[in-house]
Protein backbone atom coordinates (compact mmCIF):
# COMPACT_ATOMS: atom_id res chain seq x y z
CA UNK A 1 0.00 0.00 0.00
CA UNK A 2 2.87 2.34 0.89
CA UNK A 3 4.56 1.54 -2.42
CA UNK A 4 1.37 2.31 -4.40
CA UNK A 5 0.87 5.59 -2.54
CA UNK A 6 4.49 6.54 -3.19
CA UNK A 7 4.12 5.86 -6.94
CA UNK A 8 0.85 7.81 -7.09
CA UNK A 9 2.44 10.79 -5.34
CA UNK A 10 5.36 10.69 -7.78
CA UNK A 11 2.94 10.55 -10.75
CA UNK A 12 0.96 13.59 -9.54
CA UNK A 13 4.13 15.63 -9.02
CA UNK A 14 5.33 14.71 -12.51
CA UNK A 15 2.04 15.75 -14.15
CA UNK A 16 2.04 19.07 -12.30
CA UNK A 17 5.61 19.74 -13.36
CA UNK A 18 4.75 19.08 -17.02
CA UNK A 19 1.65 21.31 -16.78
CA UNK A 20 3.61 24.20 -15.28
CA UNK A 21 6.31 23.79 -17.89
CA UNK A 22 3.71 23.81 -20.69
CA UNK A 23 2.00 26.93 -19.27
CA UNK A 24 5.36 28.70 -19.09
CA UNK A 25 6.02 27.82 -22.71
CA UNK A 26 2.61 29.17 -23.81
CA UNK A 27 3.06 32.30 -21.73
CA UNK A 28 6.53 32.89 -23.17
CA UNK A 29 5.19 32.36 -26.68
CA UNK A 30 2.35 34.85 -26.10
CA UNK A 31 4.74 37.42 -24.72
CA UNK A 32 7.09 36.91 -27.61
CA UNK A 33 4.31 37.29 -30.26
CA UNK A 34 2.23 39.99 -28.55
CA UNK A 35 2.22 43.30 -30.43
CA UNK A 36 4.04 41.96 -33.50
CA UNK A 37 1.04 41.05 -35.72
CA UNK A 38 -0.14 43.14 -38.69
CA UNK A 39 -2.56 46.05 -38.60
CA UNK A 40 -5.70 45.60 -40.68
CA UNK A 41 -7.35 48.16 -42.94
CA UNK A 42 -11.01 47.82 -43.93
CA UNK A 43 -14.37 49.54 -44.12
CA UNK A 44 -15.90 50.39 -40.75
CA UNK A 45 -19.07 48.54 -41.83
CA UNK A 46 -19.68 45.85 -44.41
CA UNK A 47 -23.05 47.41 -45.28
CA UNK A 48 -24.37 50.92 -44.79
CA UNK A 49 -27.05 53.25 -46.13
CA UNK A 50 -26.55 56.81 -47.36
CA UNK A 51 -29.70 58.96 -47.52
CA UNK A 52 -30.53 61.88 -49.78
CA UNK A 53 -33.70 63.77 -50.70
CA UNK A 54 -34.59 63.92 -54.39
CA UNK A 55 -34.48 67.71 -54.47
CA UNK A 56 -32.28 68.00 -57.55
CA UNK A 57 -29.29 68.91 -55.40
CA UNK A 58 -26.03 67.07 -54.77
CA UNK A 59 -25.28 65.62 -51.33
CA UNK A 60 -21.78 64.96 -49.97
CA UNK A 61 -21.44 61.79 -47.94
CA UNK A 62 -18.58 59.71 -46.49
CA UNK A 63 -17.90 55.97 -46.36
CA UNK A 64 -15.73 55.40 -43.28
CA UNK A 65 -12.50 53.36 -43.48
CA UNK A 66 -10.21 52.52 -40.57
CA UNK A 67 -7.09 50.67 -39.47
CA UNK A 68 -7.09 48.57 -36.32
CA UNK A 69 -4.37 46.37 -34.91
CA UNK A 70 -1.76 45.80 -32.19
CA UNK A 71 0.62 48.60 -33.24
CA UNK A 72 -1.76 51.28 -34.53
CA UNK A 73 -0.55 53.74 -31.91
CA UNK A 74 2.99 53.48 -33.24
CA UNK A 75 2.14 54.08 -36.91
CA UNK A 76 4.14 57.05 -38.10
CA UNK A 77 2.96 57.72 -41.64
CA UNK A 78 -0.36 58.58 -43.20
CA UNK A 79 -1.83 55.62 -45.03
CA UNK A 80 -3.27 56.05 -48.52
CA UNK A 81 -6.02 53.56 -49.36
CA UNK A 82 -7.27 52.94 -52.90
CA UNK A 83 -10.85 51.89 -53.55
CA UNK A 84 -12.50 50.51 -56.68
CA UNK A 85 -16.14 50.11 -57.74
CA UNK A 86 -17.22 46.50 -58.05
CA UNK A 87 -18.94 45.54 -61.36
CA UNK A 88 -21.83 44.04 -59.37
CA UNK A 89 -22.96 47.56 -58.37
CA UNK A 90 -26.43 48.58 -59.51
CA UNK A 91 -25.80 52.27 -58.79
CA UNK A 92 -24.82 54.13 -61.97
CA UNK A 93 -21.97 56.61 -61.90
CA UNK A 94 -23.11 59.99 -63.21
CA UNK A 95 -26.76 59.13 -62.47
CA UNK A 96 -26.83 58.09 -58.82
CA UNK A 97 -23.37 59.02 -57.57
CA UNK A 98 -19.99 60.56 -58.35
CA UNK A 99 -16.58 59.62 -56.97
CA UNK A 100 -14.33 62.68 -57.01
CA UNK A 101 -11.44 60.47 -55.91
CA UNK A 102 -10.86 56.76 -55.47
CA UNK A 103 -8.27 57.27 -52.74
CA UNK A 104 -8.52 58.31 -49.10
CA UNK A 105 -5.79 59.24 -46.64
CA UNK A 106 -6.10 57.69 -43.19
CA UNK A 107 -4.75 59.55 -40.17
CA UNK A 108 -4.88 59.03 -36.39
CA UNK A 109 -8.45 59.34 -35.13
CA UNK A 110 -9.11 62.40 -32.98
CA UNK A 111 -11.60 60.50 -30.83
CA UNK A 112 -9.83 57.12 -30.55
CA UNK A 113 -6.02 56.93 -30.38
CA UNK A 114 -6.16 53.19 -31.12
CA UNK A 115 -7.60 53.74 -34.59
CA UNK A 116 -6.42 55.24 -37.86
CA UNK A 117 -9.48 56.53 -39.70
CA UNK A 118 -10.74 58.41 -42.71
CA UNK A 119 -13.63 58.56 -45.14
CA UNK A 120 -14.04 58.04 -48.87
CA UNK A 121 -16.06 61.00 -50.20
CA UNK A 122 -19.10 60.16 -52.32
CA UNK A 123 -21.43 62.66 -53.98
CA UNK A 124 -25.02 61.44 -54.26
CA UNK A 125 -26.79 62.85 -57.30
CA UNK A 126 -30.54 63.53 -57.30
CA UNK A 127 -31.14 65.60 -60.44
CA UNK A 128 -33.76 63.94 -62.64
CA UNK A 129 -34.63 61.37 -59.97
CA UNK A 130 -37.99 61.13 -58.25
CA UNK A 131 -38.51 59.22 -55.04
CA UNK A 132 -39.44 56.68 -54.10
CA UNK A 133 -37.39 54.60 -56.54
CA UNK A 134 -38.64 51.12 -57.31
CA UNK A 135 -35.31 49.67 -56.09
CA UNK A 136 -32.60 51.41 -54.11
CA UNK A 137 -29.30 51.48 -56.07
CA UNK A 138 -26.41 49.57 -54.48
CA UNK A 139 -22.80 50.76 -54.75
CA UNK A 140 -20.29 47.98 -54.00
CA UNK A 141 -16.82 49.22 -53.06
CA UNK A 142 -13.59 47.21 -52.71
CA UNK A 143 -10.34 48.22 -51.03
CA UNK A 144 -7.61 47.30 -53.51
CA UNK A 145 -4.44 48.65 -51.88
CA UNK A 146 -3.04 50.41 -48.82
CA UNK A 147 0.30 52.20 -49.23
CA UNK A 148 2.39 52.61 -46.09
CA UNK A 149 5.87 51.99 -44.74
CA UNK A 150 4.27 50.19 -41.80
CA UNK A 151 2.88 46.67 -41.51
CA UNK A 152 -0.62 47.13 -43.06
CA UNK A 153 -2.76 44.27 -44.39
CA UNK A 154 -6.16 44.51 -46.12
CA UNK A 155 -8.79 42.82 -43.95
CA UNK A 156 -10.53 40.13 -45.99
CA UNK A 157 -13.65 40.40 -43.81
CA UNK A 158 -14.13 44.16 -44.31
CA UNK A 159 -12.44 44.89 -47.62
CA UNK A 160 -15.85 45.17 -49.32
CA UNK A 161 -18.75 47.49 -48.46
CA UNK A 162 -22.27 47.45 -49.88
CA UNK A 163 -23.54 51.02 -49.87
CA UNK A 164 -27.29 51.46 -50.33
CA UNK A 165 -28.24 54.83 -51.84
CA UNK A 166 -31.61 55.58 -50.25
CA UNK A 167 -33.61 58.32 -51.98
CA UNK A 168 -36.27 60.03 -49.92
CA UNK A 169 -39.02 62.41 -50.98
CA UNK A 170 -38.55 66.04 -49.95
CA UNK A 171 -40.98 66.67 -47.13
CA UNK A 172 -44.11 68.52 -48.16
CA UNK A 173 -47.51 68.30 -46.50
CA UNK A 174 -49.01 68.65 -49.99
CA UNK A 175 -47.84 65.05 -50.59
CA UNK A 176 -50.55 63.92 -48.15
CA UNK A 177 -53.37 65.64 -50.01
CA UNK A 178 -55.90 63.45 -51.77
CA UNK A 179 -58.50 60.79 -51.10
CA UNK A 180 -57.84 58.13 -48.46
CA UNK A 181 -59.68 55.12 -47.07
CA UNK A 182 -59.30 52.94 -43.99
CA UNK A 183 -57.95 49.42 -44.51
CA UNK A 184 -58.25 48.34 -40.87
CA UNK A 185 -60.29 49.65 -37.95
CA UNK A 186 -59.78 48.09 -34.51
CA UNK A 187 -62.36 50.13 -32.61
CA UNK A 188 -65.71 48.33 -33.01
CA UNK A 189 -67.90 51.38 -33.73
CA UNK A 190 -66.55 54.19 -35.90
CA UNK A 191 -68.54 54.21 -39.13
CA UNK A 192 -72.32 54.42 -39.29
CA UNK A 193 -72.78 52.60 -42.57
CA UNK A 194 -69.49 50.97 -43.46
CA UNK A 195 -66.07 52.40 -44.33
CA UNK A 196 -66.11 55.41 -46.65
CA UNK A 197 -63.25 57.45 -48.19
CA UNK A 198 -62.35 60.93 -46.97
CA UNK A 199 -60.10 63.82 -48.03
CA UNK A 200 -56.84 65.11 -46.56
CA UNK A 201 -55.69 68.70 -47.10
CA UNK A 202 -52.50 70.48 -46.03
CA UNK A 203 -52.63 72.82 -43.02
CA UNK A 204 -53.93 74.69 -41.17
CA UNK A 205 -50.47 75.18 -39.64
CA UNK A 206 -46.94 74.43 -40.78
CA UNK A 207 -46.25 70.67 -40.83
CA UNK A 208 -49.93 69.92 -40.25
CA UNK A 209 -52.54 68.06 -42.28
CA UNK A 210 -56.30 67.90 -41.80
CA UNK A 211 -58.41 64.76 -42.16
CA UNK A 212 -61.80 65.95 -43.41
CA UNK A 213 -64.52 64.15 -41.44
CA UNK A 214 -62.68 60.79 -41.53
CA UNK A 215 -65.49 59.02 -39.59
CA UNK A 216 -68.15 60.33 -42.04
CA UNK A 217 -70.50 61.51 -39.28
CA UNK A 218 -73.19 64.20 -39.58
CA UNK A 219 -71.29 66.45 -37.17
CA UNK A 220 -68.40 66.61 -39.66
CA UNK A 221 -65.52 66.41 -37.18
CA UNK A 222 -62.18 67.17 -38.85
CA UNK A 223 -58.95 65.83 -37.33
CA UNK A 224 -55.78 67.96 -37.36
CA UNK A 225 -52.55 65.95 -37.38
CA UNK A 226 -49.00 67.18 -36.73
CA UNK A 227 -46.39 65.62 -39.03
CA UNK A 228 -42.71 65.36 -38.16
CA UNK A 229 -40.86 66.42 -41.35
CA UNK A 230 -37.79 64.38 -40.38
CA UNK A 231 -39.45 60.95 -40.30
CA UNK A 232 -43.16 61.23 -41.13
CA UNK A 233 -44.25 60.41 -37.58
CA UNK A 234 -47.70 61.69 -36.65
CA UNK A 235 -49.08 63.27 -33.48
CA UNK A 236 -52.79 63.76 -32.79
CA UNK A 237 -53.76 66.07 -29.95
CA UNK A 238 -57.03 65.19 -28.21
CA UNK A 239 -59.98 66.31 -30.33
CA UNK A 240 -63.51 65.28 -31.26
CA UNK A 241 -63.78 62.35 -33.65
CA UNK A 242 -67.44 61.29 -33.62
CA UNK A 243 -70.64 61.60 -31.60
CA UNK A 244 -72.42 58.63 -30.08
CA UNK A 245 -75.73 60.42 -30.51
CA UNK A 246 -75.48 59.31 -34.14
CA UNK A 247 -75.73 55.73 -32.86
CA UNK A 248 -78.61 56.65 -30.53
CA UNK A 249 -76.30 56.01 -27.58
CA UNK A 250 -76.82 59.25 -25.71
CA UNK A 251 -75.08 58.31 -22.47
CA UNK A 252 -71.64 58.72 -24.07
CA UNK A 253 -72.08 61.77 -26.28
CA UNK A 254 -68.97 63.13 -27.98
CA UNK A 255 -66.00 60.80 -28.42
CA UNK A 256 -62.46 62.18 -28.68
CA UNK A 257 -59.19 60.60 -29.84
CA UNK A 258 -55.55 61.28 -28.97
CA UNK A 259 -52.39 59.44 -29.99
CA UNK A 260 -49.55 58.93 -32.44
CA UNK A 261 -48.89 57.33 -35.80
CA UNK A 262 -46.50 56.77 -38.68
CA UNK A 263 -46.61 57.50 -42.40
CA UNK A 264 -44.52 56.48 -45.36
CA UNK A 265 -44.24 55.52 -49.02
CA UNK A 266 -46.48 52.97 -50.68
CA UNK A 267 -47.41 51.99 -54.20
CA UNK A 268 -44.78 54.26 -55.73
CA UNK A 269 -45.90 57.35 -53.78
CA UNK A 270 -43.89 59.42 -51.32
CA UNK A 271 -46.69 59.15 -48.75
CA UNK A 272 -49.09 56.41 -49.69
CA UNK A 273 -50.06 54.97 -46.31
CA UNK A 274 -50.34 55.93 -42.67
CA UNK A 275 -51.41 54.33 -39.42
CA UNK A 276 -52.50 55.77 -36.09
CA UNK A 277 -52.84 54.34 -32.60
CA UNK A 278 -55.13 56.46 -30.46
CA UNK A 279 -56.97 56.44 -27.19
CA UNK A 280 -60.79 56.76 -27.33
CA UNK A 281 -62.23 59.08 -24.68
CA UNK A 282 -65.70 60.16 -23.55
CA UNK A 283 -66.73 62.21 -20.53
CA UNK A 284 -67.36 59.05 -18.55
CA UNK A 285 -63.85 57.67 -19.16
CA UNK A 286 -61.87 55.84 -21.83
CA UNK A 287 -62.48 52.78 -24.00
CA UNK A 288 -58.71 52.14 -24.37
CA UNK A 289 -56.32 52.38 -27.33
CA UNK A 290 -57.10 51.17 -30.84
CA UNK A 291 -55.42 51.31 -34.22
CA UNK A 292 -56.48 52.38 -37.70
CA UNK A 293 -54.63 52.10 -41.00
CA UNK A 294 -55.21 54.03 -44.22
CA UNK A 295 -54.09 54.03 -47.84
CA UNK A 296 -54.49 56.56 -50.60
CA UNK A 297 -57.28 55.85 -53.07
CA UNK A 298 -55.93 55.45 -56.59
CA UNK A 299 -57.10 57.77 -59.29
Amino acid sequence: MKNIAHKLKFLIITVLAISVSSCDAILEEDITDFGTGPNFVGFSAAALTLNAETSGEEFSRMVPIRIIGPTVTSLNDEVEVTVSVDPSSTAIEGVHYRLDSNTVTLRPSESDTDVFAGGLPITILTEGLQAPLATAPILVLNITSAESNDNIVINDKTKTARVTLSYACPFDTANYEGTWIATSVDFPRVYLNGIVPFEIVAGPGENQITLINPAAHPEGYDIIVDVNPANGNLTIARQAFLNYNSFNVTQYGELRIEGTGTSGPAAGECFGQFSINTGYFVDAGTFGEFGMSFVRVAG
